[in-house]
């Protein structure tokens, strides 16, 4: 099985949302992004962005 793909941030990305530095972008769909991100010393985490 093969790891998730992980794409640059696009040029309407954020590079930080609240506590969360954003490494890239997982996936998009019709409601949102999924972002790769790291808050302070914690692990990885998965944060959703919803489109307006």
């Amino acid at each position: 099985m093969a790891g998730a793909r992980i794409d640059a941030l696009g040029g309407d990305d954020p590079v930080t949302l609240g506590p969360y530095r954003l490494l890239g972008r997982l996936a998009s769909g019709g409601m949102g992004r999924i972002h790769l991100a790291r808050a302070g010393g914690r692990g990885l985490v998965a944060v959703k962005t919803l489109l307006a």
